[in-house]
């Protein structure tokens, strides 16, 4: 496969996702912002943004409609919902060959149709919208394409972003904060609140949402899952390229990071986690973007 055909593969996957997952993060956050009003809606707005990766905001821009400015309709970001989609669209356009016409006329459709500017009260709206279209994407990645290279890369693009926003969200939790409506948030936003009260059947708890959410093993957002399922999919690809593991264990450097990553969750406890859990929360964002660089190096952009 071409290498700007397996880079633009694994940005689509890794955009789409972004998309998805910005707007379920500030879906949640930002309605509970507007219905309980803190003290500090300052801070309150500085701690949504600090989710994204945001760290130098003015106090001017801690308002919920900046908010939604800059991570939901600002179309030069990147990392907001609506530049997510379009930068996913764009590379969509370049590799038109490897996609199904189902999923380029489903990208196509879901940027035609994002808006300009949102409103707080209609934000709702907005955010469903932005879910609703991007499970309908993967749907149609899932139904409509052949699991040759391009899905896969597309597909660990996918994972790679899951882990990374889990992660960051993760991060923002405060650990001390054992109360049901903080842990409730935290579930909601990673799409994760039914899925735990049928697993767990009880009152909802902070430890053993965080246990969930980190090593439960086959719920599909969690860091093993995915993990799991990178480790996979990387085997896959690495077979592909004669790359098997062989005695020596995983030549593949990108298989290598995300393999010690999955060991390091599935084989502690989570009291040894959340020892330094920020820290924890740190060095898995790094792993995203180790095998991101290490992907680079093996299949994009190869040394000749």
């Amino acid at each position: 496969m071409l290498s700007r055909i397996a880079d633009a593969m694994f940005w689509i996957g890794r955009y789409v996702e972004r998309a998805d997952q910005t707007a379920r993060i500030l879906d949640v956050t930002l309605q509970s912002i507007t219905e309980d009003t803190p003290e500090d809606l300052t801070a309150a707005c500085a701690a949504v943004y600090q989710i994204f990766g945001v760290e130098q905001v003015g106090e001017e821009d801690c308002t919920v409609q900046r908010v939604l400015d800059s991570l939901v309709t600002d179309r030069m970001n990147p990392s907001s919902v609506a530049g997510a989609l379009l930068t996913a669209r764009e590379n969509a356009r370049g590799v038109r060959e490897a996609l199904s016409t189902e999923v380029w006329e489903s990208l196509n459709t879901t940027t035609l149709g994002l808006p300009r500017g949102v409103r707080p009260s209609r934000m709702h709206g907005a955010f469903q919208f932005a879910k609703d279209r991007c499970a309908v994407v993967n749907g149609l990645v899932d139904s409509s394409m052949t699991r040759d290279e391009a899905w896969l890369f597309l597909r660990i693009g996918q994972l790679l972003e899951r882990v990374d926003m889990l992660a960051r969200n993760l991060q923002d939790h405060d650990l001390a904060d054992a109360s049901s409506a903080g842990t409730v948030m935290l579930l909601r936003s990673c799409s994760a609140h039914e899925a735990y009260i049928r697993t767990y059947r009880g009152r909802v708890r902070s430890s053993r949402a965080i246990e969930f959410l980190l090593l439960d093993s086959i719920f599909p957002r969690s860091a093993v899952h995915c993990l799991s399922e990178l480790d996979e999919a990387l085997e896959t690809l690495a077979k592909l390229h004669g790359n098997s593991f062989d005695r020596l264990g995983a030549a593949e450097p990108g298989r290598r990071i995300a393999g010690r990553a999955l060991a390091s969750l599935r084989f502690r406890s989570l009291d040894d986690i959340i020892v330094d859990f920020d820290e924890e929360m740190e060095q898995l964002q790094m792993v995203t973007g180790a095998v991101t660089r290490a992907l680079g190096t093996t299949y994009f952009h190869p040394a000749h």
